[in-house]
This record gives structure tokens, C-alpha cells and sequence, in this order.
């Protein structure tokens, strides 16, 4: 009974060990891996596209990391190892040239891996809506590290603006665990997806976001409707463009995460979509052969493709005049100030709607010359030297990783083989060197890893010159400097106009403009007192004023003495809002947001109204001079128009 009882004990140990040693092998064997699609890779059939959006506006515009100023260099990289995503990062790294060439291989694949996402849209959205705008990462005593577009495209209003990067984690030392990481077959994306805040004014115009980047858009949302207010307040013309938000993350470094409505993609709810912080790992078998074709892209079916479909889905929920109507009004202020005040009048008036119908044509034509130097970035980055270039550093990452992968599997049937001796000999075999094997292959898989980093130093992404945009297209699209040509219509008049850079381009349509510019009946004053109860008379009119108090339709801005802000776009009456319109509310030191949308008299809600509250579900309620008395009915709600030109225009212009 002894000896069966032994035999027994000896069976069950060995079977332990068996069961202890599978698991390790494959769970090691899995390091470095990734999900093989992304979560929108359950998206739906793509919709058709149906909605409709302004001639003058692009349906999307891609912003992306490009490029790094010299002066930059340093407080990025060490912004990019103290906020590391998906872990902590020891000190003794910051330095390294490894983690420098890890923070410059983000930009580089950034661009690289973004003309994916801008070729997958351009088939599925109509022709010349999709814009790519490049930013250049910068530093300076005003704005610390802030990113800045290279090119104009973020001038043309648009529906959506995507931010997109690609993510690694800064310490080489932990490429093979759970950090994400950008290496070879695995890609991990960062994006946040923005409206205009007046498509959804509760949630800051935030749609979709990564989790890690999701405080700091919001920070930054609220931090430009501020400057936006105060230019407004001022006069004058609001033309900052908002960092990177992935710059802005970096920026803050570990400023506390803000508690705000979030959903999973799919779910219809009233908050902001999150984006998981996905490590996707594509076709090994194209990956391996990337370099020797671009034909088939990896990447698109990985993330590209089921993203792709989830922002059009997007753009057939968002409502486009709502989401371009204060773009459009800053595109239109760059050509005519007068003009651009009119705007939020809404005037029906003939001589109105021919200026803006003109002038709108002209804006439509330079995203039409935009959209063809987004072309040309895409044939430089992606189908040019760059992309070649780049394939063959993917290429390389992935079979230095998949030998690394084979390295750590036979590192770890020599681990396991060592315990199961030291636990009772139970295969009767020694393993003496063990030990010192596995100390060799962790040696060479981090040497591999570093020389891989080592590699991108061919696709410097770095600048000394202050001639960012010469640098950059030389670099990124060598075909960008050719004369290129773009007819614009109007009613019945044709108009070709030629140019080989933007700025060449826009001054031959200002020109244009002010050569078929006709004189209009509708007037709005230059300073109109707008108020709201309780805020003093400090408020600003932008509209048709009688005797300098804001009367009739138009967009007004007010503060009190605590900082709190109120912006209304609607009708008046006296000064107060009185009629159909839509009021953000901003209190000071507090990062929500309410908003409300229908009937006001003397300034508050009264009537119906849909009212939206950060972290609440939007309601339809009845309120009696300011005060919410209960619910109501949708169908009695006036809801905000934001159609500048409702009529049909014929025969308004004779150039």
C-alpha cells in the first residue's frame, strides 16, 4: 500500500507539473501578441451615405503628428516616459537613447499609419471631403509644448476632425508584456474624434476618445471655448487651432482624470463613446512581406476598415449644419468681417445670401486645392520613398519580433524543464544550464528590440529649419510643389484659378471676391449691448442692434463678475434672450456644461426646451421663467435652426 500510495503521489505530482508546464509555454508563447481585430471590426454594414453638408466645408479632417520642431525634442520625449500609458516607466530610462527613438517612432508611424485611415474614408465619403492636416510638435514660453497644423486644411470648417496617432510604450524593456506597444505586426491606436461643440454641447463635442487621452480633450475643449469667448468678447478674429490631443496628454503631465459619461462603442447612449486601448496584431504572413508590395494593406483590415465604418455612421447621426455653422463663420471672416457679422443674423435678404453664396464658393474651391495637397501627402507618405521606406522597417520589426516570440518560447521550456527537476527529477534529466540561457535570451531580445529603434533614424522626423513647410513636403510629398488648378462655380459663372501653394491660391480668391463683391441692404452694428439677468451689462452682441441694445436674431456672449459665461445663439428682444434659441451655460471652476435648446423670454427658458447636462440624460421640459415646472412633449419642442440660406437662390450674382 506504501509503494502504491508513492507510485500514486509521483503520478499526480507529475501530472501537475505537466498541467504547471503547459500553461507557462502557452502563456509565454502568446507574448507579444495582440487581438486580431479591433472592436469596430463588429461594426455593421457600412450605412449609405445620406446626409448633406455645406459646399464650403470638408466632411473630414484627419489630424495627425508629423513632424518635431529641434527645440521641442527634449521636453517631449521626457513628457512622452513620465505620462507612459499602459504603465510606470523608472527614471533611469528617461535618458536613453532607446526611449528618444521610441518617442520619435510614434510620430513617424503616426504618419505613416493615418494615410490608412485617410485612403479607407476617401473611397467611402464623396470626393474632395476628406483632408489630412499634418502638425509640426512644438515648444515656446507661452505655450509650452503645444503641436501646430503644417498645412491650412484645419481653416476649411469640417463635420468631424479625427485625431489620430499610434502608441509605444517608451521602455524597450518591456515590449514583450502587456504595455501597448507599435512594433512589427502589432499596432496600437490612439483617437478622439471631436464635433464642433454646438453639434453637442454638453459633451464638449467629444464623440469618441481613448480613455487615456479623454481628460486631457476635455480640459482642452473647455480651454478653447474659454479663448473663443474672450477673442469674441474683444473683437477679434479667432484663428488659434487647438494642439494634438495627444500633444495636449503629453503636456499636462498626470493631471487628474475627470469622472465624465462614457459608453462602449455600440451602445446608444447620451456620452462619449470610449475607444479601447486595443494592442491589434495584423497579418503576420503580410506583414513578413510587406516591403516587397503596398498592395495590400494590413492595417485596413486590423482597424481601418471597421473605423472607417463607425465614422460614417457618425457623420449620418450629426446634424452638418449645426456642426459647420461657426466654422463657416470664421472661414467666411477671413475674407469679409462685414459678412461674417451678417451670418449669424441668418438673413433671408437677396443681397445677403448672393455675398454669402459667393463667398462660400470661394471657401468650397480651397478645400477642393486642399484636398488635392492631402492627395499629394498621401502619395508621398504612404505609395513614395517614405512608405517604402517605412514597410521596410515594419518588415524587419516583424521578423525580429517573431524571433524574439521564438526565443521566449524556448526560454520558457527551459524554465520549465528546470523546476520540474528541482521539484523530484522526474524526468530523470539535469538542466544545468537553465539558468544562464535564459539570461542570454533576455540579453538578445532586448539587443534585437534596440537595434530595431536604431533603425528609424533613416526616417528623421526632427527639424532645425524654421522652414517647417518646405521641409516637410520635400520630405513627405516630393510631387506637393507643382501649379495645381481648381474650377469654381457659382450659379452660371466658371472660374479656373491656378497656384502653386495655398497662400498663392487664396489671395487670387480673395481678389476674386472683392472683384464680384456687391453691396448688401442688411446692416449689424459694430457694439451691441447683449445681457442676461443677473450678469451685469458687460455682454457682447454679434447681430442687428436698435440704439446699441441687441434686437432681432444673432449670436450674443455675457460673463459676471465670477467668471461664470453664457453664449446664446438665437432671437432677442431688448437686449435678452426672448424667441427660438439655444444657450450654453459655462460655471466658473466647473468643468460640465449645461445646455438649453427652444423657447426663452426676458433672457431664461420658458416654454418647452430640450436640456442637456454633462453626466445626464438630455430631456424635454417645460419651464416658467427659468424654472422647470416638468415634462413635455417633443413635439412642442421649436428646436434651433441653424440653415443660413433656406431658399433657393436663382440668378443672384452677374459677375
Amino acid at each position: 500500500m506504501k509503494i502504491n500510495s508513492g507510485c500514486t503521489l509521483v503520478r499526480v505530482l507529475t501530472f501537475l507539473l505537466l498541467l504547471w508546464v503547459t500553461v507557462l509555454i502557452s502563456g509565454c508563447a502568446g507574448t507579444a501578441q495582440g487581438v486580431d481585430s479591433s472592436v469596430y471590426s463588429n461594426t455593421g454594414p457600412r450605412e449609405t451615405y445620406v446626409a448633406d453638408s455645406s459646399g464650403a466645408s470638408a466632411l473630414v479632417i484627419i489630424r495627425y503628428p508629423a513632424m518635431i520642431h529641434a527645440y521641442a525634442e527634449n521636453l517631449y520625449v521626457s513628457s512622452f516616459a513620465i505620462n507612459a500609458i499602459g504603465g510606470e516607466v523608472p527614471f533611469a530610462e528617461y535618458g536613453k537613447p532607446q526611449t528618444s527613438r521610441i518617442a520619435q517612432s510614434v510620430i513617424e508611424k503616426s504618419s505613416y499609419y493615418a494615410m490608412s485611415l485617410y485612403n479607407e474614408l476617401k473611397k467611402v465619403l464623396p470626393a474632395g471631403s476628406v483632408l489630412l492636416s499634418p502638425h509640426i510638435i512644438a515648444w515656446d514660453k507661452q505655450q509650452k509644448l503645444h503641436s501646430r497644423p503644417i498645412l491650412a486644411s484645419e481653416q476649411i470648417p469640417s463635420v468631424l476632425t479625427i485625431d489620430f496617432s499610434i502608441y509605444s510604450f517608451p521602455d524597450v524593456n518591456k515590449m514583450m508584456n502587456a504595455p501597448p506597444v507599435t512594433f512589427g505586426d502589432l499596432v496600437t491606436p490612439l483617437i478622439v474624434v471631436k464635433s464642433n461643440r454646438w453639434s453637442q454641447p454638453a459633451l464638449n463635442g467629444l464623440l469618441i476618445a481613448s480613455p487615456p487621452l479623454l481628460s486631457s480633450s476635455w480640459r482642452q475643449a473647455r480651454q478653447e471655448a474659454d479663448e473663443h469667448f474672450r477673442l469674441k468678447m474683444e473683437g477679434a478674429g479667432v484663428d488659434r487651432t487647438p494642439s494634438l490631443d495627444f500633444v495636449a496628454f503629453l503636456g499636462e503631465r498626470n493631471t487628474a482624470n475627470i469622472s465624465l459619461p462614457l459608453k462602449n462603442a455600440g451602445e446608444q447612449r447620451f456620452a462619449i463613446e470610449q475607444y479601447p486601448l486595443e494592442k491589434i496584431q495584423m497579418d503576420g504572413g503580410v506583414v513578413a512581406n510587406l516591403s516587397e508590395t503596398n498592395g495590400v494593406d494590413p492595417f485596413e483590415r486590423g482597424f481601418v476598415k471597421g473605423a472607417s465604418a463607425r465614422i460614417v455612421e457618425v457623420l449620418n447621426t450629426v446634424d452638418h449644419e449645426r456642426a459647420t455653422f461657426f466654422d463657416r463663420q470664421l472661414a467666411l471672416e477671413r475674407f469679409d468681417p462685414e459678412l461674417a457679422n451678417i451670418f449669424f443674423v441668418q438673413s433671408s435678404d437677396e443681397s445677403v445670401r448672393a455675398r454669402l453664396r459667393l463667398a462660400e464658393a470661394l471657401v468650397g474651391a480651397e478645400r477642393e486645392f486642399l484636398a488635392a495637397q492631402s492627395d499629394s501627402i498621401y502619395n508621398g507618405t504612404y505609395a513614395g520613398n517614405y512608405g517604402a521606406k517605412m514597410r521596410k522597417i515594419i518588415s524587419a520589426e516583424y521578423r525580429m519580433l517573431e524571433e524574439r516570440r521564438h526565443l521566449a518560447r524556448v526560454q520558457n521550456i527551459t524554465s520549465a524543464v528546470a523546476v520540474i527537476v528541482l521539484a523530484g527529477s522526474v524526468y530523470g534529466a539535469v538542466a544545468s544550464t537553465a539558468a544562464s540561457t535564459a539570461a542570454v535570451t533576455t540579453m538578445v531580445g532586448a539587443g534585437l528590440a534596440g537595434s530595431v529603434w536604431a533603425m528609424h533614424q533613416t526616417l528623421e522626423t526632427r527639424t532645425e529649419s524654421e522652414e517647417v513647410n518646405r521641409y516637410f513636403l520635400a520630405r513627405m510629398a516630393p510631387a506637393f510643389d507643382r501649379q495645381m488648378a481648381v474650377q469654381m462655380e457659382w450659379l452660371e459663372s466658371k472660374e479656373l484659378i491656378t497656384a502653386r501653394g495655398f497662400s498663392e491660391f487664396r489671395n487670387k480668391t480673395l481678389s476674386l471676391y472683392q472683384s464680384r463683391v456687391r453691396s448688401m441692404v442688411v446692416q449689424a452694428g459694430e457694439r451691441c449691448r447683449f445681457n442676461h439677468p443677473g450678469f451685469g451689462q458687460n455682454g457682447r452682441w454679434f447681430g442687428v442692434c436698435n440704439n446699441g441694445i441687441a434686437t432681432g436674431r444673432g449670436y450674443g456672449l455675457v460673463s459676471n463678475e465670477r467668471g461664470d459665461i453664457v453664449e446664446y445663439l438665437g432671437e432677442v428682444r431688448q437686449g435678452l434672450a426672448s424667441g427660438s434659441g439655444g444657450m450654453i451655460m459655462n460655471r466658473y471652476g466647473q468643468m460640465s456644461v449645461s445646455y438649453y435648446e427652444g423657447s426663452f423670454r426676458n433672457g431664461l427658458p420658458h416654454g418647452v426646451l430640450r436640456v442637456e447636462k454633462t453626466g445626464q440624460r438630455p430631456a424635454i421640459r417645460t419651464f416658467r421663467d427659468g424654472i422647470d415646472i416638468g415634462k413635455a412633449s417633443a413635439g412642442k419642442l421649436k428646436y434651433l435652426s441653424f440653415e443660413s440660406d433656406p431658399m433657393p437662390i436663382a440668378d443672384l450674382l452677374n459677375p
